[in-house]
Parts: structure tokens; sequence; C-alpha cells
């Protein structure tokens, strides 16, 4: 009888069967997990709409029509094996897309919820357009879990801004947007910005060979630690001493290699298929490891800056701003400017170097701007001669175009939706593929080219291609109310660090290859940093 069901399972049809029954197995045992994270989804928006009857609704094909994988095709490609697996999610977009066309659906599976995926830049504006007061976007599963179920005792119930949604996002955002949007209490941190940018100028100065103008340390590694100086300075208003190694906090080198576990495996788990929501796998206990060592070596840090602040002032650091707004907001947000501050913005920072390296006609016409801000190197930036910056600022916008730190954005639709003419419920997940879009003729003239003058108002005359775009294809920051909360002091970070390099050295591309990237939960540049830097 085994021999029987053996050769039966082995043989041509068998497969076939065997196939078949795996399907509805996995059908049975992962899309009712998603039902449920479906309503959970809903619930977030507390708000209830009639049911639409209007022409445009009626007249739209069906949800269920909306092309797509089935659930067993999707994790054949993502586990060993498959055609995506140990990929990133840009060629999962264009994967599916080539197999699918524009929009495609993917049917929720390990407790994720459906979401379609949209490469049409006018649904792109129906989602922002028919936003709920609480925008709902995709969150780190996760971090959520680590902070309610593993650490309540140190979060209260605030997870934070990352993780959070519907009305507790909305308490959150409504406490830190005066703090953080407000473009004072970003710009008086400045001088002190500029000062550690000044100090990775003088480290780059001593790791440079002289012979060649190549670095001896991995530049990758270096920019990272001055990213995380940066923002650890307003997030714990601390400074780490990762510009002068040999003074390094231990703890602070701990909590870096923390933060980049989190970065490496929140993408397996959060983004994904993973069972970890059924059990913990060793990967995720790592990760789980490195949510601990972020807590515990954050909160070592606050208490320090809290036995100074001055009890009977205003609060002075952004730090101090949040915390007497909300202790338990202060400490949640400090890890979180932590989390999303340090790759993302070192990200940028190598890929607008590696953009104007590869087109130095456009580096020196940034370099003219930087000598009439700074007729001398080392002169301090202020408030008045960073105000007017443009042509810096539309070579951040065009790096940003080419390659944005992530791939898309994600909502889940607040209301019903038509997209591309097909129907899409309230509680359904929507990823607007926008950087397959910016890269595109269709939506930027000459995009395969480096063009900062596309952003500059003043360059119109003489810039045709800076008179279109569609608003909804470049939003690298985000939209509306769920707009990065750090936007402000990224900004000022990469714009500092870019004026004292340009300023101090001539950057050049001497690598036989373009820069690589991995692609996980951020886009970040990889491979060998091969640039070359020769002292003005």
């Amino acid at each position: 009888m085994i021999t029987t069901k053996f050769a039966l399972l082995t043989s041509a049809s068998g497969q076939n069967v065997a196939k078949k029954a795996i399907n509805q197995l996995m059908v049975r045992q992962f899309t009712y997990s998603s039902t449920r994270c479906q309503q959970v989804a809903v619930q977030y928006f507390e708000t209830k709409e009639e049911a639409r009857t209007d022409a445009e609704w009626l007249n739209a094909k069906s949800y269920k029509e909306i092309p797509g994988p089935s659930i067993f095709e999707l994790l054949q490609t993502q586990f060993p094996g498959g055609a995506l697996y140990k990929t990133n999610i840009k060629e999962m977009e264009d994967y599916f897309r080539k197999r699918y066309g524009d929009i495609l659906r993917f049917k929720g599976t390990l407790g994720k919820i459906d979401t379609v995926f949209t490469f049409n830049p006018a649904d792109f504006e129906t989602v922002y357009r028919n936003e709920t007061i609480w925008p709902v976007r995709l969150g780190v599963d996760s971090l959520t879990y680590y902070r309610v179920n593993k650490r309540p005792e140190v979060f209260h119930g605030v997870t934070g801004l990352i993780t959070s949604q519907g009305r507790a996002w909305g308490d959150i955002r409504n406490k830190v947007n005066p703090v953080m949007m407000k473009v004072q209490n970003i710009r008086q941190n400045l001088s002190a910005i500029d000062g550690i940018a000044q100090e990775f100028i003088k480290r780059l100065d001593s790791l440079l060979d002289p012979r060649t103008g190549r670095l001896s340390n991995n530049f990758s590694e270096e920019i990272k630690m001055w990213a995380f100086e940066s923002v650890a300075f307003v997030a714990l208003n601390t400074r780490l001493g990762l510009m002068t190694r040999e003074k390094s906090d231990p703890m602070a080198l701990k909590l870096s290699d923390s933060l980049t576990t989190f970065l490496e495996k929140s993408y397996n788990y959060d983004v994904a298929p993973s069972f970890w929501k059924y059990f913990e796998t060793p990967g995720f206990k790592q990760l789980i490891k490195a949510y601990d060592s972020i807590t515990e070596i954050t909160t070592h840090y606050i208490e320090k800056a809290m036995e100074q602040f001055d009890q009977s002032a205003e609060g002075k650091s952004v730090l101090e701003k949040l915390y007497r707004i909300d202790k338990n907001v202060a400490v949640v947000m400090a890890m979180d400017m932590l989390m999303a501050g340090m790759d993302t913005t070192s990200s940028a920072l190598i890929s607008t170097l590696y953009f104007l390296s590869k087109n130095p006609e456009k580096q020196e016409e940034l370099r003219k701007e930087l000598i009439a801000l700074l007729p001398e190197p080392n002169m301090p930036l202020t408030e008045e001669n960073t105000k007017n910056m443009p042509y810096l600022r539309g070579c951040i916008k065009e790096t940003l175009r080419f390659r944005p730190i992530a791939n898309g954005n994600f909502r889940i639709a607040g209301r019903d939706l038509v997209l591309s003419g097909y129907r899409v419920p309230k509680g359904v997940g929507v990823y607007m593929a926008t950087m397959t879009l910016s890269n595109s003729d269709a939506y930027f003239e000459r995009s395969a080219e480096f063009l900062p003058e596309r952003w500059i108002k003043s360059a119109k005359a003489t810039c045709p291609v800076s008179q279109k775009h569609n608003p909804f294809v470049y939003l690298p920051f985000g939209f509306g109310p769920r707009t990065c909360i750090g936007k402000r002091l990224a900004e000022m970070e990469l714009e500092t660090i870019l004026v004292r390099i340009l300023r101090n050295y001539r950057v050049s591309w001497v690598g036989e290859k373009p820069l690589e990237y991995i692609n996980n939960l951020i886009l970040q540049p990889a491979g060998e940093m091969s640039f070359k830097f020769e002292k003005l």
C-alpha cells in the first residue's frame, strides 16, 4: 500500500494531484489568518461609510478579477528553490508585473492582509485623496509584537510611529509633530550637526591614501557611523564619540550593530513570507535579541540625558521637548529615530556622492554654489548662509528620484476605492510602486540622465524637463499626515555633510562596475565603494 501511494505521488499525474492537494492545504491554513488581519485593519479606521452605489463603483470590475499569483505560486517563488528566493522587493515587483500587468493582487498569507500592487500614478492619487484622518500603512509587525508582548513594562502600550495605527498612531503623531516638524526645533541643531560633519572630514583625511585618494577603511561603515552620530545627538542629546573611534563608547558600537541586525532581519520576518507568528525560528530569536539590545542601550542613554535636563527651563533639545510632553513617547521616539535614521540617511548620502561622481560637470556646478556659500572651506554653516542652496537641494532630490530609500509607498485602503478600473474594498493593502515610475521616461523626461536642474524653479527656462512630472510619482518622504517624521532632520544632515565633503574634495568613481545595491527593507548601496577623493 505504501509503495502504491509513493508511486502515485512521484508519477506525473500523481505530482499534479499532490500539488493540488498542497495548494488546497495552504489556502486553508494561510488564508484564515489574513481574513482576521483584514478585519483588524478595517477597525483601525474607526469610521463607517455607506456602501458605494455611484456609477464608477458599479461599472468597475470586481475585486476578484484583479490578476495575480495564487498563494501556492507566491510561496513557491519565495521559498528555497523558488525564482525569488533570497531576492528583493524590486525583483519581486518586476517578476510579477511581467506576468500580470500594472495592477495585481497578492492574496494574504501567513498573517498578512491582501495587497494590491499598482504601477498607475492615477491610482496613487486616488489612494492618497481618500485617506482617512488616521492613514494606515504596513507596520513592522515583529517590532509591535516585541514592544507589546515581550517588553510591555518598558513601552506601556506606546509602540511608536513605525508600528502604531489608527487612533493610537494619531495620538503619538499629534504630540510629536510640533517638535519634529517645526523647522526651528531641528535647525537649532545645525551647529552641532556641522561639527560632527567637520569631524568626519578630519577622519576622512586621516584614512585616505595620499597617493591614490582611496579610503583604507570601509567607506560605507564610515558613513554609517557619521549618520549614527548625527541622529543620536538629536534623538539622545548625546555624543557617542564615533568620529574618533578610539574614544567610542562600546555600548554605542553594540547599538550600531543591533540596528544593522534589525534592518537585515526585519525584511525576512516583516515583508517576506515567514512563520514567526506560528513559532519563533532561530533567526527571529536573533531579531528579538537585537530589539532587546536597542531597547536597553537606548534607555541607558535617555536616563543619562535626563540627568542633565534643566527642570526650571523649557526643553531645549528634541529629546527634552518630547520628554516634557510625554515620557513614554519620548523613549519610543528616540528608539524609532535611531532605527529609521542611520541606514536611510547614509544610503542617501552614498547615492548622492555616486551620481555626482559619475556626472563631474554637475559636481562642478554644485561646487560653484558651495564656494559662494563658503569662500573659506572651514567657515561655519549658519541659519543664514544655508538658506539659499538650490543646486545642492536639486542634487539631493534628483538622487532620490533615481534611488529613493524605499521602492514604493504603502497604505491600507481607508475607503472602498476604484483602482485601474477594479473595485478595491476598504481594508485591502495598496502598494504604490513609485521607484519604477520615477525612472521611466513616461513620467520623467530624459529619466536616465542626472539632471538636478529639473528641480530648480529658476532653471525652467533653460531646462525644459523641469516643466513636467507627476507629483504623485516622486514622494521620497511619503505623503499627507504620514509624511516621514524625520524628513527635516534627514535633509539637514544630508545638506551639511555634502557641503563639507564637496567643499573639501573632488569626488570621482574609479570602479569598473556601477554602484551596487541591496534592496530589502530599504534600498542600500552595497559592494565595493570605489570612490576617489582629491583634496581641493
